[in-house]
């Protein structure tokens, strides 16, 4: 992660802004919107929750106004209110892994085969996919690695979330020479 803020500020710039899809606007997902909206380079495009007033609360806590927001009800009318630079609440996660200016589905949902399908359906449509849901990754997280190898996109966790935080720790000791035992 090291310069991972001159890489943003960059894109940012460089008008190459990554455009994320995040499904389930829970306590998790409501966090990555508000600090997603903070960042420089990279932005909550749409976001997905099978109640749609939970993803138009996520963006009016992060503080984005209500003019800035659309509840799409079709696939078309979500890729064009992305292409006009409004924030996209849905109910249809496959909205997430379809739309056009997605470049990232982010599965914050907690929920197994929720995440599964999320995961599998952004990668299939050369999206990246970063997750959240430890329940999913649990059961299918080395199936859904070799699917994203397969298909040329990145799987990944979170950094700062229980699990990516547990592998930078011990990527961090064993790069500082320890043995560390699993």
């Amino acid at each position: 992660m090291l310069n991972m803020d001159q890489k943003l500020i960059k894109r940012q710039e460089e008008g190459k802004i990554i455009k994320t899809g995040i499904v389930g606007a829970g306590q998790m997902g409501r966090g990555m919107v508000t600090q997603m909206v903070l960042m420089n380079g990279i932005t909550p495009a749409i976001v997905s929750d099978i109640k749609v007033e939970n993803a138009v609360h996520a963006f009016k806590y992060a503080g984005v106004s209500d003019e800035d927001i659309v509840i799409a009800k079709t696939l078309a009318d979500a890729n064009a209110a992305m292409e006009a630079g409004k924030y996209v609440a849905c109910e249809d996660a496959n909205f997430v892994s379809q739309a056009n200016l997605v470049e990232c589905a982010i599965d914050a949902t907690g929920v197994p085969d929720v995440g599964a399908k999320v995961a599998t359906d952004a990668m299939k449509n050369k999206k990246h996919v970063v997750m959240l849901n430890v329940e999913t990754d649990v059961v299918i997280g080395p199936y859904l690695k070799k699917l994203a190898q397969k298909e040329g996109v990145i799987y990944t966790g979170s950094a700062g979330d229980e699990p990516g935080a547990v592998m930078e720790l011990y990527s961090f000791a064993k790069a500082m020479g320890m043995n560390v035992e699993v």
